[in-house]
């Protein structure tokens, strides 16, 4: 072989050699930027994946909320109609209780000799309603609450009905101090005691 062919093939040799290293990195640095651009890829599809999961935790976390809200108001409402039921019951059987005299006169006994004594004048006024002035007998109810008090004060029945379910009220003889034991006054005294008894008979977790 020519000392010109020699050098030819030398340099083909040298020339491959290098062509072989220049693919070989050219070959690395691509793989490098296809894990790269792979990895980047699947950090932001991981990034996606949790900003969906976090949304759609939120919106049912906001679902669950606002059930739980209407549920709420919804057992509220139920219950105040409950309550609601209670109460009324409560006044019927107020109302049977005042129109059967034999039970009334006892708790109408009381209501006057409880305002009789709270006053601690030696005369009164006692007021009634419209029904109950016609109906009573006035001295037999004296009588009652003669017994009770032992020594009673001087009684004026006045005949200016009040407007009241029942009861009375009882005043100085010149109307300017009274006491007020109406059978609506009363309700309305107890009415949020009985709501809150009712309210635990009830609702009692």
């Amino acid at each position: 072989m020519s000392e010109t062919s020699r050098f030819t093939e030398d340099i083909l040799a040298v020339a491959k050699e290098k062509s072989q290293s220049i693919i070989a990195e050219a070959e690395t640095e691509t793989k490098r930027a296809l894990d790269e651009a792979k990895a980047h890829i699947s950090s932001e599809a991981d990034e996606i994946i949790r900003n969906a999961q976090a949304e759609a935790e939120g919106v049912k976390r906001r679902e669950i909320s606002e059930a739980r809200h209407r549920l709420k108001l919804q057992e509220q409402q139920e219950k105040s109609k409950i309550l609601s039921e209670v109460l009324e019951a409560t006044k019927k059987r107020v109302i049977e209780t005042v129109n059967d005299e034999g039970k009334y006169i006892p708790h109408l006994s009381a209501y006057i000799e409880s305002g009789i004594r709270e006053l601690g004048l030696p005369s009164v006024t006692v007021h009634l309603n419209a029904t109950d002035l016609k109906r009573i007998d006035k001295a037999k109810l004296e009588q009652e609450i003669a017994k009770r008090l032992g020594k009673p004060p001087t009684f004026e029945w006045s005949n200016e009905p009040i407007d009241a379910l029942g009861g009375a009220i009882v005043s100085s003889s010149d109307g300017r101090t009274r006491i007020v034991n109406t059978l609506n006054e009363r309700f309305e005294a107890l009415e949020s005691k009985l709501l809150v008894e009712a309210g635990k008979l009830l609702f009692a977790d």
